[in-house]
């Protein structure tokens, strides 16, 4: 075989590791807005049914919302979560998503159906039950970490084709956004996104705890690249409080990895090359 083959073949394999590399590159992308929900909870995710409804249709697309409201339960009929509603406070609350919902500490997470000064401010124009945390102690971070990895585990009984998925979508209305506020998205340990209050105010010209503005209540859109696989976020606030409604994932099938794939493809030729030398 000549130097020129032998070269023009190195020089192959190597475009297609570089291609299948770059293919794989990339990172999580924030935008901001979505769509006026019919339901009365503000804003939704513009790739969902503006009602918030989930429908057949909808898990076909790979997408699924938690309104906190009992009325938009999937499926019809099922049972929630009423462990953090507020006595006299959440008629029709509760959490519907088949989530592992761990707050760092009694009390940082309730789910409510109305504002109370210095306790929570429903997002703006969100009269339906929303989610929020409260801090142990104003002052010092508390959390609550919301897991999809058993969700994930199991979406293929939902919909056979969406087995094997992972998240490449997540938004949130985010109300009232304050400085002390943030989210933060993981895959397993490892973060790979996050969003803080003063970059969001920042972004939009919004002013820290705003109750009216479409500046400090809006729709955050997440984007995750085929390289990342997010499957637990966390919401943290130091502060009264960190609300959050209309919470919509997308799934996408996983794909193969591409660099393994051309890598293998590489190999191929070279052994094949090898074989018509001999």
């Amino acid at each position: 075989m000549s130097n020129l083959v032998k070269k023009t073949k190195l020089v192959t394999l190597a475009a297609l590791l570089a291609f299948g590399a770059a293919s794989q590159a990339g990172a999580a992308t924030i935008s901001f807005g979505g769509q006026a929900a019919t339901d009365g909870s503000g804003q939704t995710s513009s790739r969902i049914d503006a009602s918030n409804q989930i429908t057949a249709a909808t898990v076909a697309n790979g997408y699924f919302v938690e309104t906190f409201d009992s009325a938009t339960v999937f499926p019809v009929g099922a049972g929630g979560d009423t462990s953090y509603n507020v006595a006299g406070a959440s008629d029709g609350c509760q959490i519907n998503s088949p989530l592992a919902v761990t707050p760092s500490g009694a009390g940082v997470l309730n789910v409510r159906n109305n504002s109370v000064p210095n306790v929570a401010a429903a997002p703006a124009g969100d009269n339906t039950c929303y989610a929020y945390t409260t801090p142990e102690n104003v002052g010092t971070d508390s959390s609550v970490d919301i897991d999809y990895t058993t969700f994930l585990a199991n979406v293929g009984t939902i919909d056979a084709s969406l087995a094997g998925s992972k998240i490449n979508y997540l938004g949130f209305y985010w109300g009232s956004v304050d400085t002390y506020n943030s989210f933060e998205f993981y895959d397993g340990a490892t973060l790979v996104a996050s969003i803080t209050g003063p970059q969001l105010l920042a972004q939009l010209n919004g002013s820290s705890g705003n109750q009216t503005s479409p500046a400090s209540n809006t729709y955050v859109n997440i984007d995750f690249s085929d390289a990342e696989a997010f499957d637990n976020f966390k919401v943290i606030s130091s502060g009264i409080a960190g609300e959050f409604d209309n919470v919509v994932v997308g799934l996408k099938q996983v794909p193969a990895p591409a660099n393994l794939a051309f890598l293998g493809l590489g190999l191929l030729g070279l052994a094949l090359g090898k074989r018509f030398k001999k």
